[in-house]
């Protein structure tokens, strides 16, 4: 009988403590809110604030105050991006339930004239932010600016290629998880990519994310690419998506992507 009762006794406990843990409000998630000022301190409004991994965003309001909520503790990556300024990164450490407050100092982006200058060989110059203006004068691809790819609404990097002709955006199984690529829909399906004009390799990786980018130059078909860069559209070795990996060809041409992430 002592038994029974002791037995009964430690249901009852269990099951008024899973009854408070039910009837205990769920836990805060965390935030990150700051200002953005220019050099002199002012505030800036409108400025697009991101938190990577995240890809969750804000804006900042006339005060030059932002504020991203209901994030997850964790190591944030939040860029700060307006039109006019250089954009800027900084790297936090939020807790479970906790709130990090942050402040950017924005800084104007040199003005870049928008002039074409040509080799005498006929190429515009291959590693220079120059080369894109050269290029988007007379070439036929697919010319986007940063302020082209804030319009999109492009978070990330294949989300630049959303309603482009010869090119779909799916999800797929990356080495940071599921996130979308771009898929070629023409000719062999396959793209290659230079960044800076420069071939892939560990010191030029591929940006994780759109809003990296100060331009992208898009040729769907590997007929479009300049001159400069046609000896890039054979070169598996830059290759960024396939549609069939084991079944590629060396010598297939591809399409291509130039992006710039610096004006050098």
């Amino acid at each position: 009988m002592g038994k029974t009762l002791f037995i009964a006794g430690v249901l009852l406990i269990s099951s008024r403590t899973a009854a408070r843990a039910q009837d205990a409000p769920a836990p805060m998630p965390g935030s990150i809110t700051g200002i953005v000022v220019d050099e002199l301190g002012k505030p800036i409004r409108d400025v697009d604030v991101f938190a990577f991994p995240e890809t969750v965003r804000g804006r900042t309001d006339s005060t030059g105050r932002f504020a991203i909520t209901k994030l997850g503790a964790g190591f944030y990556h939040v860029r700060a991006r307006r039109l006019g300024y250089s954009p800027l990164e900084i790297t936090t450490d939020l807790a479970a339930n906790g709130h990090v407050e942050l402040k950017f100092e924005l800084k104007p982006r040199p003005a870049m004239l928008d002039s074409v200058v040509i080799s005498a060989t006929g190429k515009c110059p291959e590693v220079s932010y120059s080369g894109f203006n050269c290029r988007r004068r007379s070439g036929k691809g697919l010319y986007l600016t940063d302020d082209d790819i804030a319009e999109k609404g492009a978070i990330e990097l294949a989300e630049v290629f959303t309603d482009v002709r010869g090119f779909r955006v799916e999800p797929a199984m990356t080495r940071l998880g599921v996130r979308p690529i771009p898929r070629s829909t023409v000719g062999n399906r396959c793209l290659n990519a230079l960044v800076n004009g420069r071939p892939l390799s560990p010191t030029n990786r591929l940006p994780y994310y759109a809003t990296e980018l100060i331009a992208v130059e898009i040729y769907a078909s590997p007929n479009d690419a300049p001159k400069e860069y046609q000896r890039y559209v054979w070169l598996s070795a830059t290759r960024q998506t396939s549609a069939l990996m084991e079944h590629e060809l060396p010598n297939q041409r591809c399409a291509l992507a130039v992006y710039w992430t610096a004006f050098n």
